[in-house]
């Protein structure tokens, strides 16, 4: 490979590896499974030691992987937490022990091998033997404090028992049982909503959640296998710490082995993966860590990883079945999604008849057919995934699969137009899409993404419910769920004339206590909420910040001066003097292009500091344009009037100029008084913005103790930092 071709390959796989960080650290929701995440990665890194010039700090093979969400508060962690480096066979596992005695000097070490719990990292601080603070990982250095959704976990002692350090950081994992994620996914289905993927993204997905009340629905467990800061230092031995955290009477894995050499290690990896079925939590491999902690300071760390430990990670679970057809379909966006119709095999305890496809390129990629051999992987998916054909016992006659051609070029659900669209935005790529709006498939996902718990969290109405609620004709657009009488919703039948499956009337009861719940909601959920084409929850949070109500979002003139804005841009980027595409003819020309451009400078700048002061770049003209078009499409034009007549105006959360507006903050550290979202607010009622990272344009960093990186790059750009009496005297609090 040329320096030039393995540059342009670094750059797209730092791309995708970064967008799959984003995807599992902070949203919960991996798209491939760990195995391809690790191939990716592994690419990466041999290309970057191959090409050193192309080599970068912030590559994501140089760097922790980053959990931290907006809404909570940052904490530093008094000892960086560290990620573990992966191994998929014998060999490699046996090539870490290699390294690993060369460093030490000795092959005769002892080494513990625990289970691979598969949850969220964390770390909780106890001082004088009173749990004080809960952290995730974050990026390593500092993560989101988690105390109130941590405290919720039952099983969790508050003190600890018996003599305790003054401080020490004890580190483990947060996870569901098997047995609770099958409860929540029964009353789902139940509810007719749709169902979690697997216990671990759920797990993630509810510490992160900002309502502590919620968290404590779902019974969340702790496992606690490792230590962080300690004053005094306590234990020399991973051993030891195992026994003292049991002593103290906190939870830990029910099973570890303490060996000497690598084969006592290979071995206890073994007898592991025989019985890791048998605990109550998902367990995806081993962690074999060096038993002593002298020789893991002798060993060291990279900046990632420490050279001390790694995870073994066992091969998901797969069967070969027949693929006997692929079923399409249609999602609240109207994707027309593929899903593999098996001959049922059992996998992992369950039977499985159905598995995803993701899209037809992938589809293509796999030259997977209808008719095929192939095995499908189930590795904590509540869905399995197709990975590949077997085309050695392929049947004659089959035939690539052509997803138009399967549907005959229409919806299979409405009949009406499908085209290839970008959707970049719901991780697609490219696939196919209905363009009638008025789908039922489409009305159906929208009525379940309204009511789902990220938007007006009216619990009970989702999937079957949803499509009955749309197929019998009680719903046409989403806010037509308030018109839904109590009794109707009480004698839904989800199921059949035959075998009927009534919702009932205390499902009935809860659907309209929640509506009733979210009619308080701000402009910003409402948004969301809606499904306008787009507009994500970040940009709806954005949207209904600098918005009274629908009524003057429909009309926006912020929307408008985004458009005017890249409007004069591209007229700039025309008219330039240096235009290579437009290079003007003469000096004259020239000299008129330079007046020209200092005049559309002048009117970007003035937008910059009027309407689009504190705007941020993701709220661009594509939304802009998307979101004005919608409101003024029939459509757009029909939700605002149901709206209307339900008696439904959700605010926003804008306030008039203050003493903020035009200014940029960004908070760091723990204030005296404060807490981080009465800080946000001050900000927000007094007109200005809240960003979560440092820029020449940030106006002040709010400071306060444990201060990390953002105070530094604060300093490092000359940004003006300010402490909580500063910040008050500012804003006249």
């Amino acid at each position: 490979m040329t320096p030039a071709l393995a540059q342009q390959r670094i750059a797209a796989l730092r791309a995708e590896v970064s967008r799959h960080d984003e995807l599992y650290h902070r949203r919960a929701k991996p798209e491939i499974s760990d195995l391809d995440y690790d191939l990716l990665k592994r690419e990466l890194a041999d290309l970057e030691g191959k090409f050193p010039q192309f080599a970068a700090k912030d590559s994501p093979t140089q760097r922790v992987g980053d959990d931290r969400v907006q809404g909570f508060r940052e904490v530093a962690h008094r000892e960086r937490m560290l990620s573990l480096d992966n191994t998929y066979t014998e060999a490699e596992f046996r090539a870490f022990h290699v390294r690993l005695a060369r460093l030490l000097g000795t092959d005769d070490v002892r080494y513990t091998v625990e289970p691979k719990i598969d949850g969220l990292a964390v770390s909780l601080t106890y001082e004088e033997g009173d749990l004080v603070r809960a952290v995730t990982r974050g990026k390593g250095d500092r993560g989101d404090d988690v105390t109130a959704n941590v405290l919720t976990i039952r099983t969790l002692p508050r003190k600890l028992r018996g003599a305790a350090p003054k401080i020490i950081e004890i580190r483990g994992e947060i996870y569901l049982t098997q047995a609770e994620f099958r409860r929540i996914n029964a009353e789902r289905a139940a509810a007719g909503e749709d169902l979690y993927a697997n216990p671990r993204n759920l797990a993630a997905g509810t510490i992160k959640q900002l309502d502590s009340s919620e968290v404590a629905q779902r019974k969340l467990e702790i496992v606690l296998y490792g230590q962080g800061y300690s004053e005094p230092a306590l234990v020399s031995s991973q051993t030891a710490l195992q026994k003292t955290l049991k002593a103290w009477g906190l939870p830990v894995v029910e099973r570890y082995w303490t060996v000497r050499g690598i084969d006592e290690a290979w071995a206890a990896v073994g007898e592991l993966d025989r019985l890791r079925h048998e605990f109550a939590y998902a367990t995806d491999g081993a962690v074999v860590k060096l038993d002593d902690f002298g020789q893991r300071h002798d060993a060291g760390s990279t900046d990632k990883a420490p050279r001390w430990a790694i995870a073994y990670k066992f091969k998901p679970d797969t069967a070969r079945t027949r693929l006997n057809g692929i079923t399409i379909q249609v999602g609240k966006t109207g994707i027309l999604s593929p899903v593999a119709e098996l001959e049922p095999v059992l996998l992992a305890g369950s039977t499985i008849a159905r598995a995803t496809l993701h899209n037809e390129d992938e589809i293509r990629r796999k030259d997977i057919r209808i008719g095929d051999l192939v095995e499908i992987e189930k590795a904590g998916e509540v869905i399995p995934a197709v990975l590949r054909s077997i085309p050695e016992e392929r049947p004659p006659g089959t035939a690539e699969f052509d997803l138009s051609a399967a549907v005959g070029g229409k919806c299979p659900v409405c009949g009406g137009k499908i085209a290839r669209v970008e959707v970049a935005a719901e991780g697609e790529g490219v696939a196919w899409k209905c363009q009638n709006y008025e789908c039922p498939a489409q009305r159906a996902g929208r009525l379940g993404f309204f009511c789902s718990r990220r938007a007006l969290a009216i619990d009970g109405v989702g999937g079957v419910v949803a499509a009955k609620l749309v197929e019998l004709g009680h719903v046409e657009d989403p806010p037509d769920v308030y018109d839904v009488p109590l009794e109707t919703l009480a004698t839904l039948n989800l199921g059949s004339d035959d075998e009927p499956r009534v919702f009932g009337a205390k499902n009935a009861a809860k659907v309209v206590a929640a509506r009733e719940a979210a009619r308080g909601l701000p402009l910003e959920r409402w948004l969301y909420a809606l499904s306008v084409p787009d507009v994500g929850e970040t940009t709806a949070r954005e949207l209904g910040r600098r918005h009274r109500s629908f009524a003057e979002l429909a009309d926006s003139a912020l929307l408008r001066a985004v458009l005017k804005k890249a409007d004069l841009a591209g007229q700039r980027e025309w008219e330039a003097p240096a235009s290579r595409r437009n290079p003007p003819t003469s000096e004259a020309e020239r000299a008129r292009r330079k007046e020209l451009c200092a005049r559309l400078d002048a009117e970007i700048a003035e937008l910059e500091a009027g309407p689009l002061a504190g705007v941020p770049a993701d709220l661009g003209p594509a939304v802009a344009a998307s979101a004005l078009e919608f409101f003024a499409s029939v459509p757009g034009k029909r939700l605002l009037a149901k709206l209307r007549k339900l008696g439904l105006d959700p605010k926003g959360t804008v306030t008039a100029a203050g003493v903020f507006t035009g200014r940029t903050f960004v908070l760091t550290g723990t204030l005296p008084t404060l807490k981080r979202e009465e800080a946000e607010q001050l900000i927000l009622a007094a007109g200005g913005k809240v960003s979560g990272s440092v820029s020449r344009k940030t106006s002040y960093v709010l400071a306060g103790e444990e201060a990390g990186s953002k105070l530094e790059k604060a300093k490092e750009l000359g940004v003006a930092v300010i402490d909580e009496a500063e910040f008050r005297r500012l804003a006249g609090a």
